[in-house]
């Protein structure tokens, strides 16, 4: 079976991701110009905000790259600038959850904005947590890269975001045991096993209740949090307060539904609908009144990018939002921030 096959054509990711590798590949003393010339990758790609390129090329940099630094532990390196440049993100929504629990409903999203390479989950195994990687493309096509970049970005949010220290106690991979795992151990720790059958990242589920950090910043304040200045605008009315702060919480992991809100309200979909009409609205309006006034305040943070936005207000995909950004207010969300 040659690549082609297996590589779907329409699989796209974010270009800023193979941006971050070509910058790792300069710090290791590997041309950008050079690699992009080699991938045969069109630089305009990278000079366009929020651009979604073909998965194949991003498999071929890194393999390029990793050859021509002599560095087989490319994409540990990747995964953790990854990291470091979605910290943004990870204020906002670190400001609507209390505990790892809530946060872990979120994160794999926040891996799934990796794009088509894949899919994260989070399985509970016995007393363990574990967060797999599901890619896309098999290892004879991929290589070691994704794998490693996608679970050094897990690790990093997993051992950061809580009070408490999470300790990774086992991590697994689907390739080949490598020669050298020094900066594997020093990234995931000693337990490590190759050739399974999935990779993932186990921790302790005693963990879920750790409460996050909180960091001190406009994003974690109450006074200045935007998730909670919309709440706070109907003080007066406990119920929907409630309602709004529940799909503050429910939209960015993809998963909001009226039944999953009347639920968390401990309601039934009909007592909750019929709340909403003696107050003169309905779950959809709520829902997109929402999302249409948080847009435009994420819109102000120049830090966060329109994916990131797509993302906090429960999209799958920024062109979705977008199309909804132009019905709420007339243009799309990069015209508008211009």
């Amino acid at each position: 079976m040659t690549k082609k096959h297996i590589i779907d054509p329409n699989w796209v990711m974010p270009a800023k991701q193979a941006k971050h590798t070509l910058q790792i590949g300069e710090r290791l003393g590997v041309s950008e110009d050079k690699i992009i010339e080699m991938c045969q990758l069109d630089n305009t790609w990278f000079k366009i905000p929020d651009y979604q390129i073909p998965v194949g090329p991003f498999y071929e940099l890194n393999k390029e790259i990793a050859k021509a630094a002599g560095n087989p532990d490319l994409g540990i390196l990747v995964g953790r600038a990854a990291y470091l440049n979605i910290g943004h993100l990870l204020l906002y929504l670190s400001s609507i959850c209390g505990s790892l629990r809530q946060w872990l409903n979120m994160m794999p999203n926040v891996l799934e904005m990796y794009g088509d390479l894949g899919k994260a989950v989070i399985i509970r195994e016995d007393n363990t947590l574990r967060s797999e990687w599901r890619p896309s493309a098999p290892f004879s096509v991929s290589g070691r890269y994704t794998i490693d970049m996608v679970l050094s970005t897990a690790n990093s949010i997993l051992t950061s975001i809580c009070l408490q220290p999470i300790t990774i106690s086992k991590a697994l991979f689907t390739y080949p045991k490598p020669k050298d795992l020094t900066v594997l151990t020093q990234c995931f720790g000693a337990n490590l096993a190759f050739d399974q059958p999935f990779s993932a990242l186990y921790f302790d589920e005693r963990s879920l209740d750790y409460p996050l950090i909180e960091s001190i910043s406009e994003v974690s304040s109450t006074s200045q949090n935007p998730w909670q200045q919309y709440v706070d605008t109907v003080a007066g009315d406990e119920f929907l307060k409630a309602l709004r702060q529940s799909i503050v919480c429910a939209l960015p992991t993809g998963d909001m539904t009226i039944d999953i809100v009347a639920g968390d309200l401990n309601v039934s979909r009909r007592t909750l609908q019929r709340r909403l009409s003696e107050r003169s609205t309905n779950f959809l309006q709520e829902v997109q009144d929402l999302r249409s006034q948080m847009a435009l305040r994420f819109l102000a943070d120049r830090q966060l990018g329109i994916t990131s936005i797509a993302f906090l207000l429960g999209y799958a995909d920024s062109s979705t939002f977008s199309s909804a950004f132009k019905t709420w207010h007339g243009c799309a969300p990069s015209e508008y921030r211009r």
